[in-house]
């Protein structure tokens, strides 16, 4: 209950009479203006708050907030003051008087005094305050001048009126329409002061920059516009207002509050842009207006013909320094020039500081005298001085020199015979530094198209299949070197003996009486001269003598017992050589399970949708080449390639959508990280966003990223390769192949070993584009929580990468790159767009 703070009052034993009194603040307002109705109870403990009584054309707005105060006086007597606080505004004009209120004090009802409030039209002033709700920030343009000459530079001042009752959360950025001017950009630290105009009092925010003209005229400037996020009391939740005294800002107390957006308008401001006159401009003049100093220094002042001189020409004042160009020299015969160096002599500008007219630049130059000179010549330059109405030429005064003729040297006879002066000694020159101001359009004639169905050699069973011929050489070399040498081992001593009747006996099938000869002779050589035991060899023999010793003939020999006779022999020679055709089979089964992949042939219709596009790129056709690309990219299958991918991100950029230019530059970039225009207009857009990006672990990982898995796989497998056919020379060749056997099997390993660390530790395509989205518009920020009240973590430049982690309605909760650390928060999912959207398979 709201009394229960007040319950200690009982107890407090105050015996004074009550006094009460009711009074309004401020007593003056303006139609819907909230003002501070206020109930004031001195020395009475109150028992229940009041239904107050208003007249029709008085709302009430906000719910009772209730104080305290306790004090002591000289005696020790304790005294005790109550407010209650209510906000309360009128709907018309006119004089109302808020009747008395009935409260009821220490057991006994009180009235309070009646209150009159006076509500009066609003002004027409055009200052603060002149809308019909005074509550209402008011933005306002406020020049230098209200006459000036086109080019000159002056003053421009934005003035931001908040009711100090406003509890601002956050502001943004003032925008101006620059359709006819040249406008510094508005910076967001800005000047507060506090005001009170009509008895209203304000915070005025003041933002200050600086203007130009671009042409003559009588123009309009402006409207400025600034959005701002403010918080707002909830209608009917509990209120705990505390008022602060006049000129601090409103801040509330235990309020429900929301956030609500606010955009502001100024109103348009006449500016009179004078032409410059034609009468007495000089020739010299580049289109500076304003008031101008300009000095020159230079060193060395004591040289010798052809020895360099370093000049620093300084112009300081006010005006346009951009239309500046270098002071020229009034006598330039003579001197040999080197082009000039612009710089600012504060140092370079900072964007976040508020611009003003006063600036230094200055100009560093090298001249080399190619004659005698007693003094450096005047330097000039021509402007138009906005004060005095006129052209005027400044010249710096001639620089005193002491300076020698160069000395002689006699040149050799053999190449010219004549005597010439030394050849004069050019200054240093400094290597350049990249100043990159655009991206680098050069688009590929040609598209390569990425397989819908990719697949990696590591995962195709075709390569591996393909990395085992090797190891199936070497094996199929050490059989045959090892059945070579058996073969040798086996045909030496008594085995070979044995092996070679054998060999005999099977080809020596010409005639009856050679096949009888031949397997006696086996026979014999099997049995090594012992005398025959076994009874079937006994027959063989005795066969063979009856046959060609005895005079009763040869007789026939049948087939079947030609068969018995071969069968016999073959117990005594049972072994059976079956390994080449088991090497013959391993062969024929490698052969067979090499499928070639066939590459499907690229349509011609993306060809020349793509062909369109580049020539729609050409002619400055920057949304129609957009929507033809992104047209390959919406196809079923999608037709993607990182070509296609630059050519998006082209001409986003060229539409000043520089977010999702970044977007498309990071999908191609996955395809072609050592693409050096791809990599230049990235590092261009970085330089401009200052985006943030994840990194890879390590060095070694960044560097595993500049080939494809399949073209580390290809290196790892020559390498292998090298070392295979390392092995099957020095098998086949034996020891005299050491040395280069060596020698290949070491540019293998060379080759292998850093290929397949590199294919080990490079990170798969998936990893690197899963759950990760872009930052895709400008002004985005990272919220502790899921609403825009909340504290913020950090802002998010477009184009900056973060690694979604849960999706709650309109917000996402991501993982932000930030330096060595990560940071975590709540984005608005409107504002990513995921890194890859089509199948992450195909990202290498």
């Amino acid at each position: 209950m709201r009394l229960l703070a007040f319950c200690w009052l009982a107890l407090t034993g105050i015996s004074h009479a009550a006094t009460v009194r009711a009074y309004i603040q401020p007593d003056k307002a303006r139609p819907n203006q909230i003002v501070t109705y206020v109930i004031a109870i001195q020395d009475g403990s109150i028992q229940s708050v009041p239904e107050l009584r208003l007249p029709l054309q008085i709302v009430q707005r906000t719910n009772v907030s209730p104080s305290q105060q306790m004090s002591l006086d000289s005696t020790g007597r304790r005294s005790l003051s109550t407010q209650l606080t209510w906000g309360v505004a009128a709907s018309e004009p006119g004089e109302f008087v808020i009747p008395s209120q009935i409260l009821s004090i220490d057991g006994q009802e009180v009235s309070t005094n009646e209150v009159k409030l006076i509500v009066e039209a609003g002004s027409s002033l055009g200052g603060p305050g002149s809308g019909e709700d005074a509550n209402q920030p008011i933005l306002q343009i406020e020049l230098g001048k209200k006459e000036i000459y086109q080019g000159e530079v002056m003053p421009l001042t934005c003035s931001l009126y908040v009711p100090r009752q406003t509890q601002i959360r956050r502001l943004g950025l003032i925008d101006i329409v620059k359709s006819d001017f040249a406008i510094a950009r508005f910076p967001q630290q800005s000047d507060q002061t506090m005001t009170v105009i009509d008895g209203v009092g304000y915070i005025v925010y003041t933002f200050r920059s600086t203007l130009s003209s671009l042409r003559a005229g009588d123009l309009k400037v402006g409207p400025a516009s600034l959005e701002m996020l403010v918080e707002v009391p909830v209608e009917g939740g509990p209120q705990m207002d505390r008022r602060l005294p006049p000129g601090f800002p409103q801040v509330y107390f235990g309020v429900q509050t929301e956030p609500r957006k606010l955009v502001v308008k100024s109103p348009q401001v006449s500016l009179k842009v004078l032409p410059l006159p034609t009468e007495g401009k000089p020739a010299s003049f580049s289109g500076a207006v304003g008031d101008f100093a300009l000095s020159a220094t230079a060193t060395p002042t004591e040289l010798t013909v052809g020895d360099p001189v370093a000049v620093e020409l300084l112009v300081e004042g006010t005006g346009n320094f951009d239309a500046l160009t270098t002071p020229a020299l009034t006598l330039p015969s003579g001197w040999k020039t080197y082009p000039p160096k612009r710089y600012n002599v504060e140092g370079q500008l900072d964007q976040n500081q508020v611009p003003t007219l006063e600036r230094k630049i200055g100009y560093s130059q090298v001249f080399i005298p190619e004659a005698v000179h007693t003094a450096l010549p005047p330097f000039e330059m021509s402007y138009f001085s906005s004060s005095k109405k006129q052209y005027i030429t400044l010249r710096t005064e001639a620089i005193p020199l002491n300076m020698k003729p160069a000395a002689p040297t006699a040149t050799t006879e053999a190449t010219t015979g004549t005597a010439g002066a030394t050849a004069p000694v050019p200054p240093p020159v400094l290597d350049p530094q990249p100043d990159i101001t655009d991206i680098v359009i050069k688009p590929s004639p040609q598209s390569r198209w990425l397989a819908p169905t990719s697949t990696l050699l590591i995962r195709s069973s075709s390569f591996w299949t393909l990395q085992a011929l090797p190891v199936g050489l070497v094996l199929l070399a050490g059989i045959l070197a090892i059945t070579h040498r058996r073969r040798q081992a086996r045909m030496a001593g008594r085995a070979g003996e044995i092996r070679a009747a054998w060999a005999a006996f099977e080809s020596g099938h010409s005639s009856d009486a050679d096949f009888l000869r031949q397997a006696a002779q086996f026979i014999h050589v099997a049995e090594a001269g012992h005398p025959v035991e076994d009874p079937g060899l006994k027959a063989i023999l005795n066969r063979y003598e009856t046959s060609n010793f005895t005079g009763t003939g040869a007789t026939p020999l049948p087939a079947t017992e030609r068969r018995q006779i071969t069968e016999a022999l073959s117990r005594l020679f049972k072994q059976v050589i079956a390994k080449v055709s088991l090497l013959a089979l391993i062969g024929l089964l490698a052969c067979s399970s090499i499928q070639a992949q066939t590459a499907t042939p690229a349509a011609t219709s993306p060809d020349d949708i793509y062909r369109e596009a580049l020539a729609e790129m050409d002619k400055g056709n920057f949304a129609r080449a957009q929507y033809l690309a992104e047209s390959l990219v919406k196809k079923k299958p999608p037709q993607l390639s990182p070509e296609v991918f630059q050519l998006i991100g082209h001409a986003r950029y060229r539409q000043d959508d520089l977010g999702r230019a970044v977007l498309w530059y990071q999908r191609a970039h996955l395809f072609d990280p050592r693409g050096p225009e791809l990599r230049q207009n990235l590092l261009h857009l970085h330089e401009r966003l200052r985006f943030l990006s994840f990194t890879v672990k390590s060095p070694l990982a960044e560097w595993s990223l500049w080939l494809t898995p399949n073209e580390w796989a290809i290196l790892a497998s020559v390498g292998f390769w090298l070392v295979a056919l390392a092995i099957l020379w020095r098998i086949l060749a034996g020891r005299r192949a050491i040395g280069g056997a060596i020698t290949l099997s070491v540019l293998g390993l060379l080759l292998f070993l850093p290929a397949a660390s590199m294919a080990a530790i490079r990170p798969e395509g998936v990893e690197r584009v899963h759950d990760i989205s872009i930052v895709t518009v400008p002004e985005v920020k990272a919220y502790t929580a899921a609403t825009v009240t909340s504290g913020t973590v950090m802002d998010l430049p477009p184009g900056s990468q973060v690694r979604v982690l849960e999706k709650r309605s309109t917000w996402t909760y991501v993982e932000i790159p930030s330096g060595t650390e990560t940071l975590r928060g709540w984005v608005e999912g409107g504002a990513l767009t995921p890194l890859w959207i089509w199948d992450e398979a195909l990202v290498p």
